[in-house]
This record gives structure tokens, sequence and C-alpha cells, in this order.
């Protein structure tokens, strides 16, 4: 089994694996409206997700820590539940079941480490479809996070990767 001080590290990876970038915000989609049969006008374009970004990352994060699991759970895509699942079993040797139950353990685990809330983020790329965030924690673990773009949403991808080293 694992210190707890690799154990740390290891939630503190998986929580890299989920997570966003910088505090700017995506640019808003302006949706033009052409008129209906009716007079009235008709929306033409998809709503964009109301928050950028690194704002979704940094939702997921207090989500997180606070055990939300709908929230946390929420912004996960199922290929990167599992990925973090796998991970948090192979790490402490307890295997999880679903998503909320390894959000309720993560999030108590950072309790009871004292690990600190702050996160640095920096956004490296957005586009119309995803993002890419450079994300450091306060003790200095860091990570890339990917999140596509939905209609109403960011959600974090399992294209998210630790740093090296």
């Amino acid at each position: 089994m694992r210190s707890p001080h690799a154990l740390v590290v290891t939630l503190f990876a998986a929580g890299l694996i989920l997570t966003g970038c910088t505090d700017s915000s995506a640019p808003e989609e302006v949706s033009e409206a052409a008129p209906s049969a009716s007079g009235s006008p008709v929306a033409t374009a998809t709503p964009a997700p109301a928050d950028g970004p690194v704002a979704a990352f940094r939702t997921w994060w207090t989500a997180v820590r606070s055990a939300d699991t709908v929230a946390a759970c929420g912004a996960l895509t199922e290929p990167l539940q599992q990925r973090m699942m796998a991970e948090y079993s192979a790490a402490t040797g307890t295997e999880v079941g679903d998503c909320a139950t390894l959000i309720r353990q993560s999030s108590a685990l950072y309790a009871a480490a004292g690990l600190p809330e702050d996160v640095s983020i920096a956004l490296e790329s957005e586009s119309a479809a995803d993002a890419m965030l450079q994300v450091t924690y306060a003790n200095g673990d860091c990570g890339t996070v990917h999140l596509e773009r939905t209609a109403t949403a960011w959600s974090l991808t399992e294209l998210s990767e630790e740093c090296a080293g």
C-alpha cells in the first residue's frame, strides 16, 4: 500500500485530470435571429455554455472539494470517470464502484490531509469544440485538462493528463 503522501499525490493527479484553466471566459456566441412566418424571431444557432472552460473547471474543483457528487460527476465524461475510478482503486487498494463514491472518498481524503484548495489555471487553447487548460495545484502537482463543449456545458475528458515527472 502506498504512503499517505503518495495517496494524496495520486488524488491530486486525479483532480488534475478532471480540471480546467485560467479565469478568462469563453467568448460569447451571439445568436442571429431570423424572422419566422409569423414575424417573430427564431434562434438560428445553438446556445453556448454560459461560462468558459476555466469557470467550468473551478466549479468542478469546488464540487469535488465539497463532495457535491451530482455536480462533480456531471462534469466528467464517462470514459474519464472510469479511468479515475481505476486509478483511485490502484492507488488506494480500495475498489470504488461509481463516480459518486470516488468523489465522496476523494473529498474526505483532501479534507483529512488538510490540502489547500488553491489551484492556478492557465488557458492554453480554446476552440468552438474544446479547450485545454494547464493546472497547477498548491502542492506543486500539475496537469493538462481537456474539456469538450456541449450546447450547455463544458465536460472534462479522458484526454486530460498529469504532468511528467
